[in-house]
């Protein structure tokens, strides 16, 4: 398969024997993708309008031998993470907690797992994309001298996020605590509140204490919704002080709540929203209708060069990610296996374990089945938690039987 990340073409070849066999000659690393054809292959039909397709849609080209006495040179990318565990271990002159901090971007915090709302989607949907979650066998909620010390341990790192959640995060007992180690460590990465807007309900003299120059607001919203406490929720938003600009966050599992989402985007005038599908175990005809992909999908996405590369050595959409849930327990992916504990473990060893023994932030296609066998993974979007909660990795119409 051949792909031109400028046009969104894909040329694709099967059971073309000549064609292969020339593919594997230049693609040799001492060819450097540049390889002879002799008069005899240009005659050959196969090679000969392989030619003609590289050259009409700019994806290769041929150059006379006779106007150079060498033939031209072409750099071949080489894959690797710059400064990687298993490198510096090599290199005794490098210092591997020099560098392995430098890849941590964002981290998202449940400082509690208190909530009353009992909603349908709890204790799911925290696994397939950001979002509050409370435990039924008691409540928890992190040690806030262990938060202190994490937040300390942040300093200097190029953290871009912090996420916090709860259950609900007003029911805190440390929260003022808590905002005020945030407000005085002078952090300067972007922090995020994730809220249920259900619980943003007579929380007016609390929503004071996160300023809109320090803190987004990201206000989830599941169906049935609840119209009137849906208005009071938006009037808070728009008469408050602090003129709170929020995101809104629609949790989707049906075309029905889909169509809804988009009457309420429309009536009230939302222009920050975006869409969350979520998987319910009796959706499966949802997700497959607006969730997965086939071949057009992907012609119309055209991936970049860099990021198909990218994504041959990590997994862009959790690499540098780390979770810490209410018990402690931290995680880079919280679908797999925890790295440390909070209080327990320093943010530098967890994120060195992740490096070292980890599978998240190297979950890719090409090591997982059938994704590995199919032509087309290098331009599919990184391994998400969707494909977790499906069962199954390939979310595609393209290869179905694969």
């Amino acid at each position: 398969m051949f792909y031109n990340p400028l046009t969104g073409k894909i040329l694709e070849y099967t059971n073309n024997e000549s064609v292969i066999k020339l593919v594997k000659r230049w693609q040799s690393p001492k060819n450097l993708l540049v390889t002879r054809l002799t008069e005899k292959e240009l005659s050959n039909p196969e090679v000969s309008q392989f030619v003609q397709d590289m050259r009409g849609h700019f994806m290769g080209d041929l150059v006379d031998t006779s106007l150079t006495s060498g033939k031209p040179l072409q750099m071949m990318p080489y894959l690797k993470v710059h400064k990687d565990v298993e490198i510096i271990k090599k290199t005794p002159s490098y210092s591997v907690g020099e560098h392995v901090m430098k890849y941590l971007v964002e981290i998202s915090i449940y400082i509690n797992s208190t909530c009353s709302l009992d909603c349908d989607i709890c204790g799911s949907a925290y696994k397939q994309f950001l979002c509050c979650t409370c435990t039924r066998n008691g409540e928890e909620e992190l040690n806030i001298l262990s938060l202190k010390d994490l937040f300390q341990q942040l300093k200097g790192v190029p953290l871009n996020r912090l996420n916090i959640l709860g259950g609900d995060m007003f029911k805190c007992s440390k929260l003022d605590q808590l905002l005020a180690i945030l407000n005085g460590q002078s952090l300067s990465f972007e922090k995020v509140l994730y809220i249920h807007y259900l619980n943003l309900i007579h929380q007016e003299e609390k929503l004071v204490l996160f300023p809109a120059d320090s803190f987004s607001f990201k206000i989830l919203v599941t169906f049935p919704l609840k119209k009137n406490q849906w208005t009071q929720v938006l009037d808070l938003l728009r008469v408050h002080k602090n003129n709170i600009e929020a995101h809104f966050l629609f949790i989707i599992s049906s075309e029905i709540e889909v169509t809804k989402a988009e009457k309420l985007i429309s009536l009230y005038h939302l222009d920050n929203y975006s869409f969350f599908p979520f998987f319910n175990g009796r959706n499966r005809d949802f997700f497959e209708q607006n969730v997965f992909l086939d071949r057009e999908d992907l012609q119309e996405a055209r991936p970049t060069s860099t990021e198909i590369l990218a994504r041959q050595c990590v997994n862009p959409l959790h690499f540098g990610t780390l979770t810490v849930l209410s018990n402690g327990h931290i995680h880079a992916n919280v679908n797999a296996p925890r790295l440390g504990i909070l209080g327990s473990n320093s943010i530098y060893e967890v994120v060195f374990t992740e490096m070292d023994q980890g599978n998240s932030w190297r979950r890719i296609r090409k090591k997982v089945e059938p994704c590995k066998r199919c032509t087309f993974e290098a331009l599919c979007p990184p391994l998400s938690n969707y494909e977790y909660a499906l069962g199954r990795n390939n979310l595609c119409h393209i290869r179905d039987r694969i």
